[in-house]
């Protein structure tokens, strides 16, 4: 077996190498290269620091990384690019400390958390691990700098990101109402994280004051001159609330408040983006659809739901090998062709109809068995309704064979 040492050395050899070329192509192509040479530099710096016990070594090529990911966030404002740069921030704040340097460390663990802090605040759900982190590295450096109140508040923090939704209610509700400028958009997102464990353990009623607080104060944090995550976050949540509402039987009371979440959604979605950035527009047009033909308005509901079908096939179709997109479109058409059914138009109605069953069929593993029965049963009417009852009933017979199985989670 090869010595560990004579391992950590031949990569230690392959990845300065590495990095020596990618230089050289960044400098022809910066765009081209960006990437792979703040990933080779990371591998570099990791490697010295982690395996070889070189800090001091390793510390350029971190800063360097660090560097280039602070430039490839000004030009791309994906979250991917930011968690990337928070996470170098955190870890060169550690081997600052590493190197004796905790003062120094300190203020990259704070941009990094900084950096964290606002996508936990849209998606607290999806970026509280992150956070958690960077709020650790934070306590451990304001620790070593002998702050202890301080470090115990970012590591109370953390812990209770990792914990239960209503302790994380208790401790954002807490720090808002002694400090609320800076502590106001963490409740909300608590809020919002709790109605969503509410909603999957399927306790909708119980949700319901959690959303609803929410709302309240993301509306009063996206006023005029907010930052563009701020009003995503509200018209995720009145998307959410009106959803709610209208899963408990309320679509009139949810209407105003998914009209305001497409309302913001058109504002957000610049005629040029690419589609994809669209689909939170799809998503909340086809609930407003949804909602007005809940209250008996299917005609009103109708050009939200064609909207809805074109920015749905518009990604598709960009996206092509991506097959969750073609999932979207499915529920889409279905959405259409009931519209279209209700409203007398089974000719019209035929084609969505039909190519929601088959693209229901084709993507089942996503969706499951029961939108495929939904969606056959839809289908089955259309038919009915043109006068064709043999293929009427073949689609109830399959729709009977599915309902037999085990449902499956979509």
């Amino acid at each position: 077996m090869i010595p560990a040492k004579v391992r950590w050395g031949r990569q230690l050899r392959a990845a300065r190498k590495t990095v020596a070329k990618e230089r050289g192509w960044f400098k022809d192509d910066p765009q081209g290269w960006r990437s792979a040479l703040t990933s080779s530099l990371t591998t570099l710096g990791n490697l010295l620091a982690e395996k070889l016990d070189r800090p001091a070594e390793a510390l350029p090529f971190l800063q360097e990384a660090v560097a280039l990911r602070r430039d490839k966030v000004e030009t791309d404002k994906h979250p991917h690019c930011r968690i990337e740069l928070a996470q170098s921030l955190s870890t060169l704040g550690e081997l600052q400390a590493q190197l004796g340097r905790p003062a120094e460390g300190l203020r990259y663990a704070e941009e990094a958390v900084d950096v964290c802090r606002p996508l936990a605040e849209t998606d607290l759900a999806r970026y509280r691990s992150d956070l958690a982190e960077c709020l650790r590295t934070l306590g451990d450096l304001l620790a070593a700098l002998d702050r202890p109140a301080a470090a115990q508040a970012a590591q109370d923090e953390a812990l209770a990101l990792e914990g239960e939704p209503e302790d994380l209610v208790a401790l954002y509700r807490g720090l808002a109402e002694a400090d609320p400028d800076r502590y106001r958009p963490a409740l909300a997102a608590s809020l919002y994280y709790g109605y969503d464990r509410l909603r999957r353990d399927d306790r909708p009623a119980e949700a319901l004051p959690f959303v609803e607080e929410a709302v309240a104060l993301r509306r009063g944090l996206a006023g005029a001159g907010a930052a563009a995550y701020r009003r995503i976050a509200l018209a995720e949540s009145l998307r959410a609330l009106g959803a709610l509402l209208g899963q408990l039987d309320r679509p009139a009371e949810a209407l105003p408040y998914v009209e305001e979440a497409v309302a913001l959604r058109r504002g957000l979605a610049e005629a040029d983006a690419p589609p994809r950035r669209r689909l939170a527009l799809a998503l909340s047009l086809r609930l407003l659809g949804r909602l007005l033909a809940q209250l008996d308005r299917p005609a009103e509901a109708l050009p939200f739901a064609r909207e809805a079908v074109g920015l749905w096939r518009g990604v598709a179709e960009s996206q092509a090998e991506d097959r969750r997109y073609e999932a979207g479109l499915a529920i889409s058409l279905h959405t259409l062709g009931e519209l279209l059914a209700q409203l007398d138009r089974p000719a019209e109605a035929l084609p969505f109809a039909q190519e929601a069953v088959d693209l229901h069929r084709a993507r089942i593993t996503l969706l499951g068995n029961r939108n495929l029965t939904g969606a056959l049963h839809t289908l089955a009417e259309v038919l009915t309704a043109l006068d064709r009852p043999a293929e009427a009933q073949a689609a109830r017979d399959e729709a009977a064979a599915l309902e037999k199985t085990e449902p499956e989670a979509p």
